[in-house]
């Protein structure tokens, strides 16, 4: 195919990179990422130079820990030598199944090299290197996406990497690293079952432990990088994945569903996210490097149907404002295009029914949140041209409309907006907003719509902590922030992107709790590699678990974040390990891997649950649910009851 992009113009740069024409501004951010943006100008008018030969090409795919593979090594790593040029080929259809950016996020310094998308695109890149070194290239759309070139020098060998490059190596007291040792680290960068062995925890049955009090329901965990055999998209090629039922009551497994099952239509490709109905009866699921979500039939496991929505479909809710005419309307956002979608299931199936921008220009929107009484949806958008500045969205959840977008500035508090990523709301009055690359948690005041506050979550190795701290000094980003549903906590999981542990709690990854009565954080708990979803479920008698994804594990963490039931989140504590993995064939180290989205049912969130509750009693509940309804106290049927 002689095309080189299907979206958008290239022009070739002094230093030899191609990049999209289109529109966005620059933003001047943090040095190594302002020097590595401020580089790429944006031209119109086709593509100029003559293409340079290339010494690889590396294929972005939908497979975990090999999303940037190399046709040379078949690993995320190519090797080259100072002078060549690599082709990034991203072609949707090829390996993967949605759109997405080839950016340079970390280069030599004395490299001008450098490449950046003002929006997700389907095509090829080609990028020529400069000077010998280590390049660290991403993904914005799919943050944790992780592709390294290393250049040679005139006598063969790899330079070290310096920290002048790379911070996180200042703050382990190094003034630079071996290229392998800093690879050796990097838990994105795993793309056989004997890398992932070695950098993720791959837990046994002794690592186990299980809360001395029971929960309620189930916990449904996308399993997301779980390799499923003979799981295909229509061209034949493998996609991962599937969704793990734990029976909340025992915290065993109940079932695995998996998008063999006819009803997905090949469309099944990294399980990212899910919601469920206000009678438990369904649950849906979005396929992020696809473009399908699923309806599920909670019960059986069964898929009844799947629908095309557009690129990337990310996190679902449903409006729970029971006096609007939208009640029970699913909304996602498509994280590799521009829109909110709104969704209706009926008895002909789901279908779509609107799409709205979530902003102005190019959006990237991703894990959105909607107020309790449902009149407000609070949207992160993730990137708003080049480089990774973001923005937050409040809108209209009737009518679409942006009410208010709080776009990231250099200064002040909007300055903490970059790559912001996920969202949760207490009550209808504030929400909390989670910005990978700043490491920040947002405050935003819905009722003003401004923001009163960050809060930093992520430490350096030597465990610094602030707002001066960005993503390259910790290689920690912070991902979903739910607030609890009586809106007393927010438990903020915050990743790793490297097997290092960090003073706080003497491990690479962790949960932070923050006490909504003072927006301070109030407790740090250790969590396992990969720490990514975060959702409240029920405990039995009263109050809440915290359940913890961990894509780089097979395990799901259990967080009391009250214990003694007082309001004070001090004596917070892990109180469950539970293995998802359950001996799947050919699923090899990646069994029960990737935990990333999760629903507790029943859906324990103000708002939602009391819709359940007034189904109590009725021919529109199972036996089962009925069951879990009628095990749950008057403030977890009510959390935003007097008292509660």
């Amino acid at each position: 195919m002689s095309l080189v992009l299907v979206v958008g113009l290239l022009f070739l740069s002094s230093a030899g990179v191609f990049y999209p024409a289109g529109s966005g501004g620059y933003w001047a951010g943090p040095p190594v990422l302002s020097s590595l943006f401020g580089e790429a100008g944006l031209t119109g008018g086709g593509v100029s130079g003559v293409l340079p030969p290339t010494a690889d090409t590396m294929y972005l795919t939908d497979d975990p820990g090999n999303w940037f593979r190399s046709a040379k090594t078949g690993t995320p790593l190519s090797v080259v030598s100072m002078g060549d040029s690599v082709e990034v080929d991203f072609r949707v259809g090829q390996f993967t199944g949605t759109r997405h950016t080839v950016t340079l996020l970390l280069r030599p310094p004395a490299s001008k090299v450098g490449s950046d998308q003002d929006a997700s695109i389907n095509g090829k890149v080609t990028v020529k290197f400069d000077v010998p070194g280590v390049y660290l290239f991403g993904c914005k759309v799919h943050p944790y996406m992780t592709g390294v070139v290393a250049v040679k020098d005139a006598a063969g060998n790899i330079p070290p990497v310096p920290k002048a490059e790379l911070p996180f190596i200042g703050h382990l007291g190094a003034d630079s690293l071996p290229a392998t040792t800093v690879l050796s680290v990097l838990t994105t960068v795993a793309a056989t079952d004997a890398d992932k062995s070695a950098k993720w925890q791959i837990f046994g049955a002794a690592d186990e432990f299980r809360p001395a009090i029971p929960g309620v329901g189930e916990v449904w965990v996308d399993s997301q990088f779980e390799r499923v055999p003979g799981q295909a998209d229509g061209s034949g090629v493998a996609k991962p994945g599937s969704i793990t039922v734990l029976d909340a009551s025992t915290f065993t497994i109940k079932r695995e569903i998996n998008g063999l099952d006819p009803g997905a239509q090949g469309k099944w490709n990294n399980p990212h996210n899910m919601w469920a109905n206000e009678s438990l009866s369904t649950v849906y699921n979005g396929n992020w490097f696809g473009r399908a979500i699923n309806k599920i039939d909670r019960a059986t496991g069964k898929i009844l149907d799947t629908v095309d929505i557009g690129e990337a479909p990310t996190h679902i809710v449903t409006i729970p404002d029971e006096g609007s005419a939208q009640f029970g309307v699913l909304t996602t956002p498509l994280s590799a295009g521009n829109d909110l979608v709104k969704m209706r299931d009926s008895a002909g199936g789901l279908s779509v029914i609107s799409r709205s921008p979530t902003g102005a220009g190019h959006n990237h929107p991703h894990g959105h949140w909607i107020s309790s009484d449902g009149k407000k949806i609070v949207v992160p958008n993730v990137f708003k041209g080049l480089g990774i500045a973001g923005s937050i969205s409040i809108m209209d959840a009737s009518t679409g409309q942006v009410l208010k977008e709080i776009r990231h500035l250099p200064q002040g508090l909007e300055s903490a907006l970059l790559l912001p990523i996920a969202s949760g709301i207490k009550g209808n009055s504030k929400a909390y907003v989670t910005s990978l690359a700043s490491g920040q948690v947002t405050v935003v005041d819905l009722n003003l719509m401004k923001l009163v506050k960050n809060i930093p979550v992520t430490f350096t190795p030597n465990g610094l902590q602030g707002s001066q701290f960005g993503i390259f000094d910790t290689l920690q980003v912070p991902i979903q922030p739910p607030v609890s549903p009586d809106g007393r906590f927010v438990g903020v999981a915050v990743l790793s992107l490297t097997t290092v542990p960090r003073a706080p709690t003497s491990s690479a990854d962790h949960v932070a709790i923050i006490d909504t009565a003072t927006d301070t954080v109030v407790k740090y708990l250790p969590t396992p590699a990969g720490t990514h979803g975060a959702h409240w479920g029920a405990k039995k008698g009263g109050g809440y678990y915290l359940y913890v994804t961990n894509q780089h594990s097979n395990a799901l963490t259990i967080i009391d974040a009250d214990p003694n039931e007082d309001g004070n989140a001090a004596d917070a504590a892990v109180v469950g390990r539970v293995l998802l993995s359950n001996s799947s064939a050919g699923a090899g180290a990646t069994d029960g891997t990737g935990g990333q989205g999760l629903k507790p049912l029943p859906n324990m969130y103000d708002g939602w649950v009391q819709d359940t509750v007034t189904l109590s009693g009725t021919d529109k509940l199972s036996a089962e649910v009925q069951g879990w309804i009628d095990a749950l106290t008057p403030c977890q049927k009510n959390p935003g009851g007097v008292g509660c």
